[in-house]
């Protein structure tokens, strides 16, 4: 029950996250080209692992979706060989983009190889000025939450899945969704999230292409 509780506050964090960023002033459009003209300049780029593994990524775009394909080889990616992993994108939608599925083949799995895709989509995101983000709490699957997670626990809208996944608790977290004994949790956890995004859009030049 707890736990159904928490989602059901980390969906509606996502919501309100999500409305606050769409009032930012840029062109999703303008985005979409640019993303588009570094797909088209550059079909192929190389992926290394934290482990040091090297794979290769081809990035292709249709009216629906992007897409990112993982080969092993750099052949491989040029003909479109059988890929080994993939990512597909939502159109963007106020300058956001999400996964709108991801799967690694079994035996390439625990290579880092999510990861390290996410990383590639968050740098291209940012170079056309957008910006990757989660999906909803209640469609994330375990492997996702896993994998952002690790790239940026501050995402605190996501915490509740940590009961079933079996991590480790973290105070501060449970503190912000205490709601029995902490006041203003909302206006708190919008504060931290507002710096967090205001951080991200000053990194990546937000609004403008970074080279």
């Amino acid at each position: 029950m707890i736990v159904s509780q928490r989602l059901e506050q980390a969906d509606a964090s996502h919501t309100r996250l999500l409305a606050q960023y769409a009032k930012a002033s840029f062109k999703t459009a303008d985005i979409e080209g640019r993303l588009a003209t570094l797909v088209r300049d550059k079909p192929i780029v190389e992926l290394r692992t934290e482990g040091g593994e090297l794979f290769f990524v081809k990035r292709s775009m249709s009216d629906a979706e992007f897409s990112y394909k993982v080969f092993r080889t750099e052949v491989s990616a040029i003909i479109g060989d059988t890929a080994i992993g993939f990512c597909e994108i939502k159109k963007l939608a106020n300058g956001i983009c999400m996964i709108a599925d991801a799967e690694v083949e079994p035996s390439y799995q625990r290579h880092g190889i999510a990861t390290s895709v996410y990383d590639l989509i968050t740098s291209d995101m940012a170079d056309v000025g957008g910006l990757l983000w989660p999906v909803s709490p209640k469609t994330m699957s375990d492997g996702e939450f896993k994998v952002w997670w690790r790239r940026s626990p501050a995402l605190v809208f996501y915490y509740p899945h940590r009961d079933r996944l079996g991590l480790t608790p973290r105070a501060e977290f449970d503190e912000l969704f205490n709601e029995t004994l902490n006041s203003g949790i909302w206006e708190k956890g919008v504060a931290y999230c507002s710096a967090l995004l205001s951080r991200i859009r000053r990194f990546v030049g937000f609004g403008s292409v970074r080279r």
